[in-house]
């Protein structure tokens, strides 16, 4: 069985060396989908001996990136596990050769992998608990390839979806001590640009209000405080991280953001709750000569909010404990 990382790119130089260095340590092929990118990427995945570099003819969304890695992963022979991860993940290749020594009788064909999946918080040393979408949670992340399950390809914006093809009765193994490390929100300001993006692709595709989009990203907005820990030191073994001085520097979201203000107006966007972000709210009043009014009509009163709240203290809980 050969372990096989599928990774899609756009523009992942600032992360991607320590990303492909984890992911050569426990993977005999790494399989990059490269979205077009304009910096060093191609470069950076040239140093790796086991990366597998295929061009995309246009720049695709992750989602559908992981469809044709999916495709090109079953060329391999036999029943392979399939790692989707994304750029901005690390994992400990220690913990992660741990694991699949310790559970190889285990994962049989059409086995899902769950990880613990931990955000790093405005910085290196820290990430995310308590309670709420960002708490450590358990996240299916690998798949023994049994060459039956498949993505379900038929939206034509898949956003969101599961990166990893799971029917309902495929068995679940948990990968314990081997927690997968999300560097989204290690640099908060290329954070918030990318959840901005997020919301102006879904606007512009339509079919849904500008409240609902608002509402669903609404949990991404800063908060005042959050619940934090340190880092375990287990979990970085074998684990080098970028420098976080990037996240002043414009990212490709941004570029995107800025090319959809000039083809559709930018008060074409200015229900959205995006403005927030200094440099898209510094565009808005320099191009309209006032401050953008974003529909925050989803906000609804605060017993309704406290309700709401509640559901999420709830789920939050319940994904802690079923995978």
């Amino acid at each position: 069985m050969k372990v096989i990382a599928l990774l899609p790119v756009k523009n992942e130089a600032w992360v991607l060396e320590h990303t492909l260095a984890c992911l050569s340590s426990f993977c005999d092929v790494v399989m990059v989908h490269d979205q077009q990118s304009e910096d060093r990427s191609r470069e950076i995945g040239q140093r790796f001996p086991k990366v597998v570099w295929i061009e995309s003819a246009q720049s695709q969304i992750c989602e559908q990136a992981r469809w044709q890695l999916w495709d090109a992963a079953r060329q391999y022979d036999g029943t392979n596990l399939l790692w989707c991860t994304d750029a901005d993940e690390l994992v400990s290749p220690r913990l992660a050769v741990r694991f699949l020594d310790q559970q190889q009788a285990q994962l049989a064909a059409g086995t899902v992998i769950d990880c613990l999946y931990c955000h790093f918080w405005n910085g290196p040393a820290r990430y995310r608990t308590g309670l709420g979408q960002y708490t450590p949670y358990w996240k299916p992340v690998a798949i023994v390839d049994d060459r039956r399950v498949n993505y379900d390809r038929s939206r034509a914006l898949p956003l969101h979806e599961e990166r990893v093809p799971i029917s309902p009765d495929s068995p679940r193994v948990r990968a314990e001590g081997a927690p997968v490390l999300h560097l989204q929100w290690l640099l908060p300001n290329r954070s918030q640009t990318r959840q901005a993006w997020y919301r102006c692709r879904e606007w512009m595709q339509g079919g849904q209000s500008a409240a609902t989009i608002n509402s669903f990203y609404s949990i991404t907005l800063p908060s005042w405080y959050v619940q934090t820990a340190p880092i375990p030191p287990v979990w970085l073994a074998g684990v080098t991280l970028p420098d976080t001085a990037i996240d002043g520097e414009p990212s490709w979201q941004e570029a995107d953001i800025l090319k959809w203000f000039n083809e559709r107006g930018v008060e074409f966007f200015e229900p959205l709750e995006i403005w927030h972000i200094v440099r898209l709210g510094h565009e808005f009043r320099r191009r309209v000569g006032r401050s953008p009014r974003p529909d925050r009509s989803y906000m609804q009163p605060w017993p309704v909010r406290a309700q709401r709240f509640s559901r999420r203290v709830f789920q939050a809980v319940r994904r802690r404990i079923v995978p």
